[in-house]
């Protein structure tokens, strides 16, 4: 690593608040190996493959703390700060399977790992196999660095156009690009929807009077982005010719469910898996409505 850039990351450690925050010791275990502080630029020296999900979330850098204890696991804590809440909320959504606590602005727990949100900043705190004294630090933990963090961030407002009736709230998650997607719903072997850092993703499930459904909303840069993305979808994804002056009706696929897409300015409403076209239908009048608002 070159001279100035070792000096940038160590400005930028040094003016770290929530360095602060985690303690040397805690419950007898102290820290262990020395501090860690990776970038965008050497994320990969750290994380080997995981790295490009937080680059697909605009991370700026994370800080890592190791605590060991004679005979116990060793716990290692990940404070990673995001551009903005939106992107700390979007990576905290990539992973929910677990049990929700009371931590920050959203918080699960399972087996051993905490994640955790509040304004810019995502934590990952994590023992390498879990014990009831190893959760309890994790927690501990988990809850000085939330106190630490003295603002609360927005979501994104992509969020509040999801109608809260039939939602599986455990299913809402927030990104930008394909890579996302793809590590949440395979949709196709191309990029149809046109994804990129400047898009904005929702993706979530329903269930109405026994039905189920996926949400995909997305917002683009403009109107004729979504446009674009409507022609692509509806030509790839429903194979059905798009026609400028023409609403693209649901369509029943192959496996015996409904998908279809709407288009609102800048924004796309897709369902897809659709068990009735009922449940669809009301989904995308619901978000429309919604958007308007």
């Amino acid at each position: 690593m070159a001279q100035s850039q070792r000096q940038d990351k160590d400005k930028i450690l040094q003016s770290f608040p929530l360095r602060q925050a985690l303690p040397s010791e805690i419950s007898g275990w102290r820290t262990g190996r020395e501090d860690q502080f990776f970038t965008r630029d050497d994320v990969f020296d750290y994380m080997n493959g995981g790295g490009e999900i937080y680059l697909a979330y605009d991370f700026q850098f994370v800080f890592v703390r190791e605590y060991v204890r004679d005979e116990a696991p060793s716990i290692v804590a990940e404070i990673y700060q995001m551009s903005s809440s939106a992107d700390a909320f979007g990576v905290f959504t990539h992973d929910t399977d677990g049990d929700e606590v009371e931590l920050g602005q959203g918080a699960i727990y399972a087996a051993g790992l905490l994640r955790l949100w509040k304004d810019k900043i995502f934590v990952r705190i994590l023992a390498d196999s879990e014990t009831p004294e190893a959760k309890a630090v994790i927690l501990e933990l988990g809850e000085k660095i939330a106190g630490a963090i003295a603002l609360e961030g927005e979501k994104p407002g992509l969020i509040k156009a999801i109608p809260a009736e039939g939602l599986k709230p455990k299913s809402v998650c927030y990104f930008h690009t394909l890579i996302s997607l793809n590590a949440h719903y395979f949709l196709a072997n191309v990029n149809i929807l046109n994804l990129s850092p400047e898009t904005q993703v929702a993706m979530a499930r329903f269930e109405k009077e026994g039905s189920q459904a996926r949400l995909l909303l997305v917002e683009y840069p403009s109107p004729e982005r979504a446009f674009d993305a409507q022609g692509r979808f509806a030509e790839m994804f429903l194979l059905e010719r798009f026609e400028t002056d023409r609403r693209i009706p649901p369509k029943k696929l192959e496996d015996g469910r409904f998908a279809g897409v709407v288009r609102k300015g800048r924004y796309l409403i897709i369902v897809i898996e659709a068990e009735n076209k009922t449940v669809l239908e009301w989904i995308t009048e619901t978000i429309s409505r919604n958007l308007e608002g």
